[in-house]
């Protein structure tokens, strides 16, 4: 009777040690969450306002492409959203931050981060 007692103890214990591990996150280990604005500020419209989870590893035209109609340069850079196009002959280019800070490499080269505050603004630039 006393080694079922220890037994008992044993395996109340490892339950509640099991749940005391849970961080009472529901992202698989690896995988990353990234919030996503996406402006016009030519027409002053918000496109889009999403948070995801991504894997490690992927890449900003991966997320993109996965979520939403792009058009994207042989060198990485995009040039259209949802139908929402840059416009060379009127200086209505797509540009993007994350978490604050302009990015000047193409979406093909940019690899998202954990917790990645990220914004395109299609907008003049003069």
């Amino acid at each position: 009777m006393k080694q079922f007692k220890q037994l008992l103890i044993v395996i109340i214990l490892a339950v509640v040690m099991t749940a005391c591990g849970n961080t009472g996150t529901n992202v698989a280990e690896g995988d990353i969450n990234v919030s996503l604005t996406i402006t016009d500020q030519i027409t002053n419209k918000t496109i889009s306002e999403e948070s995801y989870t991504v894997t490690s590893g992927t890449t900003l035209e991966d997320l993109l492409q996965d979520n939403y109609e792009v058009e994207v340069t042989e060198d990485g850079f995009l040039t259209s959203i949802n139908g929402h196009e840059q416009n060379v002959e009127e200086n209505e280019y797509w540009t993007y931050e994350a978490n604050g800070e302009m990015v000047s490499e193409g979406i093909a080269d940019y690899e998202v981060q954990d917790e990645d505050d990220i914004t395109f603004d299609l907008q003049i630039i003069e």
